[in-house]
């Protein structure tokens, strides 16, 4: 995916992970400036788990390996970011990373040398659609993975056919990014049933999982 080209930032998960991104930019520009280090690393730290690794990356794979541009630019903005975000506190494998992925394109042959991330990066990026899109496909493929784990199966295990319940409202959140979520479950067919109560959660209420490949 590093050697695909990347162009603007248009789909929607893409642009909600950019939103996030450049809240996170904010929180650990602010507690660097108040010489809070600490929680400058914990705040980048869980992100980069959390948001970026476990889930956005896993999310977005897919696109950015058939070559989609806006997944591309999304992931590399994202290490981009998180490196020059590390850099203070860990500077010399920053450093290494930075000299062989973004070095030459951004111009500073030392991430010490590089701009700090600010409004420039983010503001071509147009809001999501759904502010709450990103938490939706996280909590979504969170239920779809569950349910693999309670069946003894591995969360790389394709799926013939899904049904998954949530609120209206959640639902609403989830469609914009449904496709990349069962992408990255590698589902075939799904379907998105509505049921009030279940308060931001989904519940997976029918599954068959795909024979094992021999």
């Amino acid at each position: 995916a590093q050697a695909a080209p990347a162009g603007p930032i248009a789909a929607e998960l893409d642009r909600a992970f950019a939103h996030r991104l450049a809240a996170l930019v904010e929180r650990v520009t602010a507690s660097f400036e108040e010489f809070d280090f600490a929680h400058a690393l914990q705040d980048t730290e869980a992100f980069f788990w959390n948001d970026f690794t476990d889930t956005f990356l896993e999310l977005a794979k897919g696109r950015a390996h058939a070559g989609d541009p806006s997944a591309v630019a999304a992931l590399r903005l994202g290490l981009g970011v998180l490196l020059r975000l590390f850099a203070p506190v860990l500077p010399y494998i920053t450093e290494e990373v930075w000299s062989w992925a973004f070095a030459e394109e951004a111009g500073h042959a030392s991430i010490h040398a590089a701009p700090w991330p600010g409004a420039r990066e983010f503001d071509p990026i147009s809001a999501p659609a759904e502010p709450a899109s990103f938490e939706a496909a996280v909590g979504c493929l969170a239920a779809i993975n569950k349910r693999k784990s309670e069946a003894g199966v591995s969360v790389g295990r394709a799926v013939v056919r899904l049904a998954l319940t949530a609120s209206p409202a959640t639902l609403s959140c989830l469609g914009p990014v449904a496709a990349d979520v069962m992408a990255a479950a590698r589902v075939a067919a799904y379907a998105l049933q509505p049921r009030a109560g279940l308060d931001g959660a989904f519940e997976v209420v029918e599954v068959e999982f795909a024979p094992l490949e021999t």
